[in-house]
């Protein structure tokens, strides 16, 4: 039988343990943001809708905004899947201007929590059958020394008449 010393075994068991981590956070594990449930929304017939879609940014890490700094950089968006209702405009929050060391120029990101907020037509007739709204939030986040590979969240948002 193979005997170890004592620092190799440390250092083995080490290197599992930041494999590991490395894998949680990389690989899909750590949630940098989360889309937070809100209330139903309302809707009337013949009006428009207002769906606000909060998410929750992890501290210390950021997102991209939805118009970054750099055509390379992955930027924050929220679409829809199809549904009787009209998709009229998509607001975006303001962004923050930040310098990091990593980056010769300032970036524009979101932290903390954002609210994106969807406009829809509602039509006079709507079916019985519309009783929830589907969507992605595709999104890159980043903290001051790496980024994660971008994600894609479900979005779903609950209606009522």
């Amino acid at each position: 039988m193979r005997r170890y010393s004592k620092p190799l075994a440390v250092v083995l068991l080490l290197g599992l343990a930041s494999g590991a981590l490395w894998a949680q956070g990389f690989s899909g594990g750590l949630r940098a943001a989360t889309v937070v449930p809100g209330a139903a929304v309302k809707l009337q017939p013949g009006k428009t809708a207002e769906v606000s879609v909060a998410i929750q940014i992890r501290p210390n890490y950021h997102i991209n905004s939805n118009a970054p700094a750099d055509e390379y950089l992955i930027p924050t968006k929220l679409t829809w899947g199809s549904s009787s209702l009209q998709l009229t405009k998509t607001e975006y929050p303001e962004a923050e201007t930040v310098n990091y060391s990593f980056s010769d120029k300032p970036l524009s990101v979101y932290s903390n929590k954002i609210v994106i907020v969807s406009h829809f037509a509602v039509p006079e007739k709507m079916p019985a059958s519309l009783t929830e709204l589907k969507g992605k939030l595709r999104y890159q986040a980043c903290n001051n020394r790496a980024c994660l590979p971008p994600k894609t969240a479900n979005v779903t948002v609950r209606l009522s008449r």
